[in-house]
């Protein structure tokens, strides 16, 4: 989810947790970002806390998704401008 989404939405996750909880932002230019959150959802499903149709996971799936998108796209950006293939991160 974009940063102004999560702000916006009282149901997200960042809304949802208390003012003492600690929490924890990934970034999507950060190179760990995507096996993160594949390992974190394989995780949840062996942990018994989601089913793989859950809504949530179904949401980390397409945060994936979306920053592959991203990915690809800025690096076909970069090619066809002749620049290097340089990660972001």
């Amino acid at each position: 989810m974009r940063k102004r989404d999560e702000l916006a939405d009282p149901t997200s996750c960042l809304n949802r947790a208390r003012d003492d909880e600690f929490v924890f932002v990934l970034l999507d230019r950060d190179d760990a970002a995507l096996d993160t959150v594949r390992d974190w959802i394989a995780r949840r499903i062996k942990l018994g806390k989601n089913k793989p149709d859950d809504a949530q996971i179904i949401e980390a799936w397409h945060w994936i998704a979306m920053v592959e998108i991203k990915r690809k796209d800025a690096l076909e950006r970069r090619l066809s401008a002749g620049q290097k293939d340089v990660p972001d991160a």
